[in-house]
C-alpha cells in the first residue's frame, strides 16, 4: 500500500512540474509576441505613454490588453491603442498613418519569417542534408 501511495505522489508531482513548465513556456511565447508587436508599433510611429502613476496604471489595466483597438480620437480622427499593463506598463497610441505603417511592417516581417522557414524546409528536403550515401540499406 505504501508503494502505491508513493507512486501516486510521484505521479502527481511529475504532472505538477510539467504543468509549471507548460505555463512558463506559454508565458515566454506571449512575452516574445508582445515584444515583437511593440517593436513594430514603435517603428510604425506609435507614441509610447508610460503608466508612471498608480492612477495611470489602474486605467491601463482596465483596458483590453495586448490588442490593437480603434477608437475616435479627441479630434474626430481614428486613433489606435495598444495597452500593455504587464510587460512595459505602457500605452501605444497611433494615428491612421502609424497604423498603416505598422500593418505594412507586420506583413513584411511575416513574409520574411515565412521565406526563412521555406528555405529551412527546402534545405532539409535535400538528400545531402541526411547523409544518405553512408546509411546502411
Amino acid at each position: 500500500m505504501m508503494l502505491r501511495s508513493c507512486s501516486r505522489s510521484a505521479m502527481l508531482a511529475a504532472i505538477a512540474v510539467l504543468l509549471v513548465f507548460q505555463i512558463g513556456g506559454c508565458a515566454m511565447i506571449q512575452r516574445q509576441e508582445t515584444n515583437s508587436t511593440e517593436q513594430l508599433l514603435s517603428a510604425g510611429g506609435f507614441a509610447i505613454k508610460a503608466a508612471d502613476t498608480p492612477e495611470k496604471l489602474s486605467k491601463l489595466q482596465a483596458m483590453k490588453q495586448r490588442k490593437i483597438l480603434r477608437r475616435q480620437g479627441p479630434d474626430g480622427q481614428p486613433q489606435f491603442l495598444f495597452a500593455d499593463a504587464t510587460y512595459c506598463r505602457c500605452l501605444y497610441i497611433g494615428n491612421e498613418m502609424a497604423y498603416q505603417t505598422y500593418q505594412r511592417l507586420s506583413v513584411e516581417q511575416q513574409i520574411a519569417e515565412d521565406r526563412q522557414q521555406a528555405e529551412l524546409d527546402a534545405s532539409m528536403d535535400s538528400p545531402w542534408a541526411y547523409d544518405w550515401w553512408s546509411a546502411p540499406y
